[in-house]
This record gives structure tokens, sequence and C-alpha cells, in this order.
């Protein structure tokens, strides 16, 4: 038996005790719920398959047979935002459009801001997603996957995303996570700065996957295995500029020096705006 074939779920347990074992926080599905039949059958949760906690984790429900397993490693490799797009323009289900805009939006979170993922493994018959007259899925068991699993990439332009399982680790890194990393063993000056949300960051670094957005050289590997970029202000945070993935860019150290001192910084300035406005 491969690890995939242990991974199929034998029974069909109730999404809402999955969603509570993996470590939700349930008070709003209890506290919202009016259905005689309890909170379990709470229809502003129950019928959903992604369940994002902001700070904490992000869950999904994953088609069993939509799983690949290569060496050893589980993966799923899908692109939701296209789906919903598809079904949206071909007249296919209002809910099927719903919960694919939102499962992408799950993915957005968990990218931005390095989230945890549990995954909820789903087996039955799947509807055609390429249909949009097919007949919806029906669900004949679910189980709470024990394994924590991973956002390897997700193309923020496309939609595009692989999970795998295992806990992984973030894949990239700037100069301020090695500022993060060096101990200081004492802090008596006092100064001000400006405050950059880490959120940010780690968005324009998944969204650059290891490349610099300006020249596309990738960035250098570390001790640690991961690749190295500069996160970049296109406008100052000093000068007014906002904290925003959409002023943001993810930079080789090389054209960050060139942005801050080069005689043709107002020149990349405008190429760093025209790039960054294509992800908006």
């Amino acid at each position: 038996m491969t690890a995939l074939d242990s991974l199929k779920p034998l029974q069909k347990f109730a999404v809402f005790d999955l969603v509570e074992q993996a470590g939700f926080d349930m008070s709003d599905w209890i506290a919202s719920s009016n259905d005689p039949r309890g909170p379990r059958a709470n229809p502003k949760y129950c019928y959903d398959w992604s369940f994002v906690q902001p700070g904490k984790l992000v869950i999904f429900s994953l088609w069993h047979s939509a799983m690949a397993e290569d060496a050893g490693q589980i993966s799923h490799s899908e692109n939701y935002r296209a789906n919903a797009d598809f079904h949206q323009r071909n007249g296919g289900k209002v809910q099927w459009v719903t919960r694919g805009r939102a499962l992408d939006d799950a993915l957005k979170a968990a990218a931005s801001e390095n989230l945890p993922i549990r995954v909820i493994v789903v087996d039955g018959v799947r509807r055609r997603t390429e249909d949009p007259a097919s007949p919806s899925s029906t669900v004949q068991a679910r189980n709470l996957d024990p394994e924590p699993w991973h956002l390897q990439n997700y193309n923020w332009n496309t939609g595009d995303f692989t999970l795998v399982r295992g806990a992984g680790s973030t894949p990239f890194a700037d100069q301020f996570d090695l500022a993060s990393a060096v101990p200081e063993e004492r802090r008596e000056i006092q100064a001000s700065a400006f405050v950059r949300d880490p959120r940010v960051r780690r968005e324009v670094l998944v969204r650059a996957q290891g490349r610099c957005e300006l020249c596309g050289a990738p960035g250098f590997p570390m001790a640690s295995g991961k690749l190295y970029l500069e996160t970049h202000h296109i406008v100052p945070l000093a000068a007014g500029g906002p904290d925003s993935v959409r002023t943001v860019i993810a930079l080789c150290p090389n054209d960050h020096r060139r942005a801050h001192y080069g005689d043709d910084a107002l020149t990349q300035q405008a190429s760093m705006i025209a790039i960054v406005r294509e992800y908006a």
C-alpha cells in the first residue's frame, strides 16, 4: 500500500468535527447557527471547502482522487481561480464559482501570511470540473489528515498552485529575515523606525518565486536552502509610500542598490511601478 492509498478516507465524518479537530475557532460557527439540527448543519459554514482563521491556520477539503504521489511525496495541484472564471463564463452553478473564489482567497491567505495548512481528505464521486452541466459531486467519505501540509508555490498572476503534504518551510528570505535572525545582546539605544508588515514582504517574495522582479535574475541560495532576494518599497515609507504588495517589489541585491544609489534610479522606479501594476 502506498502512502497515498493509506490516506484515502474510509468514514464520513462531519465537517464541523474535522474543522474543530484541526484547531479552528468554532465560536461563530456555533453562535450563528439557528438550524434545528444543531450547529453541525449551520449553512454559513457546513458547505464550505476552505476555512481561514487569520494569523493561525487554513483548512482545505481536497479530493483524494486529485492527489498525486511521487517518491513518497503527496501533492495536489490545481487552479481554483481559473475554474471559477470558467464556470462564471459558461453558466456553471453559482456555488461552484463562489466556492472556487473562496478557495483561491484561502490560498492567498496561506501564501501572504505563511500560515500552516490542514487538509480534509475527501472521497466519492467528483463532478467534472471542466463541464458546467456536470452533476454535483457526491461526498462518500471524509477525514482529517493528521499531517500538516504546506503551500509549495502559488502563482499570483494565474492562480496555479501546488500543495504538498508535510510541514515544509518558507523557501524565500529577504534582508529583514537576516536582521531578525541575528541575536542582539543589548538594545539600549532609542530610535524611531518605519514599521513594515511582514505579511506584505512574504506575499511579495512568494509572488516573485525566487527571481528578481525587475531583471529576472534568480536569488542566490542561502546556507539554509532558502532563496534570497531583497524587498524594496518603490515609493519609500519615509516619503509617505504605502506598505502594500502593490508598492513593494522583490529585487536582486544589485538592482536594490541601483534603486537607491544608481544614476538611473528614477527610470528604474518607473519600470518597477509598471511591473507591480500587472499584479493589481
